[in-house]
Parts: C-alpha cells; structure tokens; sequence
C-alpha cells in the first residue's frame, strides 16, 4: 500500500551550501528514526518537543551519507498540519539524492510537484486564496508582487470573502426560515434590504476582480514597444547592434527594463 508520507529536496538543485529534504504525514517520525542518529545516542526523535533542532548523521542503513540538523515540527502545528521533519544537510546535488533515496527506502513516497501546499490546503490550514499566494510570493518579480502575495498569504483576501460568504448565508437562511414559520418570521421590508445588501456585495466583488486586474499588470508587468524605433530599426539594420535604440520594454512596479538594438 502507498504510503500517505511524502518527501522531497525543498532547496534547488544546484550545490550550494544546505539542502533540506522535508518530509510529511504520519509516518514522518518513524522514517527519520530510520535514517537519523543524534548525536547524542539516548535520544528518541519520536519523544523530543515539536520545533526543536537536533544535530547527528544521516545514514542510508548501515552507510554514512552526511552530517546533519533534523528540524522536528509536529502537527496540527506545522506547514502541512501534519508531522513534519525537515533535514538540513550540505547542498550537493549528489549528497541530497542520497539522502532522499534513503528517506524513500524508509518509506517515504515520492511528492508531488505542489503536494506539501496542497495537504496545506486540504487539512484546513490555509484557503484557497492563501494557497495561491504561496506560488505568487515565490515567483515575486518587485516589492509590490512580495508585498501583496504576503497579504494575501497571511488571509486578506480570504477574510473578505468569507465574511461576504457569512451575509449571503445569514439572508438565505432567514428568508428559508421566514417560509417554514411565517408565524415567527416576517420578510416585510426586507426585499429592500436584500437588494441593498446584494448590490453592495457586487459592488466588492467587482473591485475584487478590478484589482486581481491591476495587479496582475503590476506584479507581470507591461510588455510595451516603441513602434517607430522598431520599424526604423527593421529598415535600417545598420540601427542594430548600436546599443542606442530602445526598441522593447517591460514595466513592472516602478521599473523600466528595456531591450536595445
């Protein structure tokens, strides 16, 4: 049966300094267990407090990959909301496929592009807007795409939509109980009422929508050419190559990054 524990090198690959290889799911203390060894021998990973650095080696059974820190961060309380352990070894590409191939003969599976995210999202810890936010912050091309992935990341948007979610809800729950008990429950005036709410939460979803526009152009930027530069330049090639013709560019943020033939 596969395991419901994933693992995966969450640094790049390329050798650098560290390379982490994080692991999630039920089994995650159990496998590092496997593979770990404190430095100190009495100690039990499974037993220690949940964000907590432990230093020792790693090993692919009886064979010694690398030095190492293990970071143990037990769930609900973690990225995943599930146990999470995360070892921080030295960033050659070769030394963290070894440590990740040992992970996965402990019995680890494979994640999946986004998986850590996605468990995120299906264990209630984040929304769907929060989610989406993760990818935005990493890809962050100036400090107005940071600035609003980390709003974002944090629930702006998610709260904003829910408590417009809370409203539409409460009307539709008291029109239906109105129906079932008239008795108790008068809809006299509240017609106007209805419409006044529904056009107000139209009038923020659709600044929602304007402003997911404009910052789409502000985190992407405007592709823009100087069309008369460019078709004297497609005339003329002896233009090319001068360094002096600004034929193409982008504008993301406050910044103008151009091209020049």
């Amino acid at each position: 049966m596969k395991s419901n524990t994933i693992a995966a090198i969450a640094t790049p690959m390329t050798n650098s300094g560290i390379g982490i290889i994080r692991i999630s799911g039920d089994e995650a203390l159990d496998i590092i267990e496997k593979v770990f060894k404190p430095k100190k021998k009495d100690k039990k990973i499974k037993d220690v407090k949940t964000y907590t650095a432990h230093y020792g080696h790693v090993y692919d059974e009886s064979t010694l990959l690398d030095e190492c820190i293990v970071l143990v961060m037990k769930g609900p309380h973690s990225y995943t909301a599930e146990d999470v352990v995360e070892i921080n070894c030295h960033g050659g590409v070769v030394v963290m496929k070894k440590v990740l191939e040992a992970v996965f003969k402990a019995g680890a599976t494979p994640a999946e592009p986004g998986e850590f995210t996605k468990r995120a999202f299906l264990n209630g810890r984040i929304d769907l807007s929060e989610a989406e936010a993760v990818m935005d912050l990493i890809q962050s091309k100036n400090e107005f795409a940071m600035s609003t992935s980390l709003k974002q990341l944090e629930g702006a948007l998610g709260k904003k939509i829910t408590e417009i979610r809370k409203q539409i809800i409460h009307s539709v729950a008291f029109i239906e109980s109105a129906l079932d008990d008239p008795e108790h429950y008068s809809v006299d005036g509240f017609s106007d009422e209805l419409k006044d709410q529904v056009e107000v939460i139209i009038n923020q979803l659709n600044e929602f929508l304007e402003n997911a526009d404009n910052g789409r152009i502000l985190k992407e930027g405007i592709r823009t050419v100087n069309r008369a530069l460019f078709e004297a330049a497609s005339e003329n090639p002896d233009l090319l190559g001068t360094g002096s013709t600004l034929v193409a560019a982008t504008i993301k943020g406050n910044v103008l990054c151009g091209k020049y033939w």
